[in-house]
């Protein structure tokens, strides 16, 4: 999705994902699959997904054919998404149409204006579908596609971009990282790659970024929630994680939550991801047996620190392409996670949240600072800086609402030790939207605004404390409170906790009620100081350094990935995978067509 264009449903994306393993739960995961097919051929809408559902069961034909015709001859659509899910479509049911049809879906390529797109999501779709159409089609001339170069040039401008991306994620980590709502525009481009593409390289490719996709998902993943900091995530995502599109990913794969993500309950709202998973239920891809142990143990909790990368940033700054550091804690009851702050995406960056486990909606607790700025934009985007906010609200809608909840900012940094975070705001005078916000959920099990300055949280089994450095207000709105403060220097303290690490909620505010931080020439310094209930002192300066007990804090710790499941040196495009006695080796250098254990 890019800055100028909203992400376009219409054509859900497809998503080929399936889980490549010999595991126990393999048995229950293919009835998912099966199911999401089945569901998915009884829907209406007018989409790619939904018509390879109904030809590969055979169920309202008629109907379907009539929509891949209408799709067909409708000039006025195109583009990436179009691209790709087309050519994925006509691939898995080419042997069901009739020639009229398949002769349509050709012309298709040739009539069709597929516009590239500007973001990295959007190039990997584009680039899969003409890939595969190329393929589909060879020896074909210019005169014969839409852009007029011939089949082979079309194969090798694809083939070529395809390569950088897989050995530049592999490496330095997407631009696009992480994201409960996008993830899905890489994972089905990459299934439907897998699945069709007649190189035995580009396919063992495929699987393998696959493969790296789902564990850096796995390694952040909590029974349906994406955890960690977000480079790009919708508002309704973000407050409401188990209605994100990674959710069916989670369920079909992972098998968690434990409920079909379309099924509507008192609790959640009909999925909005639309049906682009059936063509990971309709896929020959299979998820690893380790993976799958990686995304669902929750026994121990564990420290997982990852480095991903900004997009490529063309004006306003040094670096094409800055270091995001990322900083999460998992645990069976919740997820606390965090990027380090600034500006590492623009327009729909999400910093830091906990995110608990719960079957209630809004299970997250979070605060940024809703910034917007040309200039933000303009680093990263061509347009005249000028105009660029009031072109990116056209699309996007909330980029300059105050009450928005995505957001990055240059005012804004975190430094988070396992359960304990410290998130700071330095808001220069005249910026726009000079306050902060807060999200907590109104459905929480209790709420407890106490005077020792903690606001305490409890949901299930799960706390929350969070300790506001300045003056605050609060406002009702329909789902949550929202936490405002104007103050422009500024900060809370984070502790996050459970039943099984405090016992009671009681004992856990008992604890916290005797600690608070050291803050009090923050307004000249911007240090806080603060020893978290488990006796380690951290002390953060906003722009400074972070120290724990007393040692400087490296990022250059934090590696590609960094945890007890998940390996890998920033660089070396060799990552590794640990669970109990299992291991499993994913080398971008040298790509063989037998799987590493």
């Amino acid at each position: 999705m890019g800055a100028f264009g909203p992400m376009k449903t219409t054509f859900p994306i497809l998503l080929l994902v399936m889980v490549r393993a010999v595991a126990p739960a393999q048995s229950v995961f293919e009835q998912r699959h099966a199911e999401v097919v089945r569901v998915a051929s009884d829907e209406r809408d007018r989409s790619f997904s939904t018509i390879t559902a109904k030809l590969k069961t055979g169920n309202d034909v008629p109907y379907a054919l009539a929509m891949l015709d209408s799709l067909t001859k409708d000039e006025a659509i195109g583009g990436m998404f179009y691209s790709y899910s087309l050519i994925g479509c006509y691939l898995h049911t080419q042997d069901l149409l009739p020639d009229s049809l398949k002769r349509k879906v050709r012309e298709a390529y040739r009539t069709r204006t597929m516009y590239r797109g500007d973001t990295e999501n959007h190039w990997v779709m584009y680039y899969t579908g003409l890939y595969l159409a190329a393929q589909t089609w060879p020896d074909e001339e210019g005169s014969r596609w839409f852009n007029g170069r011939s089949s082979s040039e079309n194969f090798q401008e694809a083939r070529d971009w395809l390569d950088h991306w897989i050995t530049i994620s592999s490496t330095r980590g997407q631009g696009e990282f992480d994201s409960p709502t996008y993830i899905t525009t890489f994972m089905t481009p990459m299934v439907v790659l897998y699945d069709f593409a007649l190189d035995p390289v580009m396919k063992k490719k495929a699987q393998m970024m696959l493969d790296l996709l789902f564990v850096d998902f796995a390694a952040e993943h909590l029974q349906g929630n994406y955890g960690g900091g977000h480079s790009r995530d919708y508002p309704e995502d973000i407050i409401n994680p188990l209605a994100a599109p990674s959710t069916f990913w989670a369920w079909l794969y992972f098998g968690e939550p434990g409920f079909p993500p379309w099924v509507e309950t008192r609790y959640r709202p009909r999925h909005r991801s639309g049906w682009e998973p059936v063509f990971g239920a309709v896929s020959s891809y299979r998820l690893p047996d380790i993976i799958y142990r990686i995304a669902t143990d929750r026994t121990t909790p564990y420290v997982h620190t990852e480095t991903k990368r900004v997009r490529n940033v063309i004006r306003f700054g040094k670096e094409l392409n800055p270091p995001a550091f990322k900083y999460t804690y998992v645990t069976k009851n919740y997820i606390l996670g965090s990027l380090h702050g600034g500006i590492l995406q623009p327009i729909q960056q999400h910093t830091w949240d906990v995110t608990y486990v719960s079957d209630k909606p809004n299970n997250t607790i979070f605060t940024l600072h809703p910034f917007y700025s040309g200039k933000e934009l303009a680093m990263f985007f061509p347009e005249e800086e000028k105009f660029l906010s009031d072109e990116v609200d056209r699309y996007h809608k909330v980029y300059t609402n105050p009450n928005k909840w995505n957001s990055s900012s240059p005012y804004e940094q975190t430094f988070q030790h396992k359960n304990a975070l410290i998130v700071l705001y330095h808001i220069e005078q005249g910026v726009k939207q000079p306050h902060i916000n807060g999200f907590f959920p109104k459905n929480l099990d209790e709420f407890v605004r106490n005077a020792s300055g903690w606001i305490f949280c409890r949901a299930g089994g799960t706390y929350v404390a969070i300790y506001p450095l300045k003056p605050y207000q609060w406002m009702e709105e329909e789902v949550n409170w929202r936490l405002r403060s104007h103050e422009l220097n500024n900060g809370f303290v984070v502790e996050v906790g459970s039943l099984d690490e405090d016992g009671s909620f009681e004992a856990f505010q008992k604890r916290l009620r005797l600690k608070k931080p050291e803050y009090s020439g923050f307004d000249s310094n911007r240090t806080v100081e603060y020893i978290t209930r488990n006796g380690d002192r951290m002390k953060f300066t906003f722009g400074g350094e972070r120290v724990l007990n007393g040692r400087h804090h490296s990022f250059k710790e934090y590696g590609f990935f960094n945890g007890p499941f998940v390996q890998s040196k920033l660089g070396s495009g060799v990552i590794r995978m640990k669970y109990k006695n299992q291991t499993r080796t994913l080398n971008f250098n040298n790509v063989s067509l037998v799987d590493t254990p």
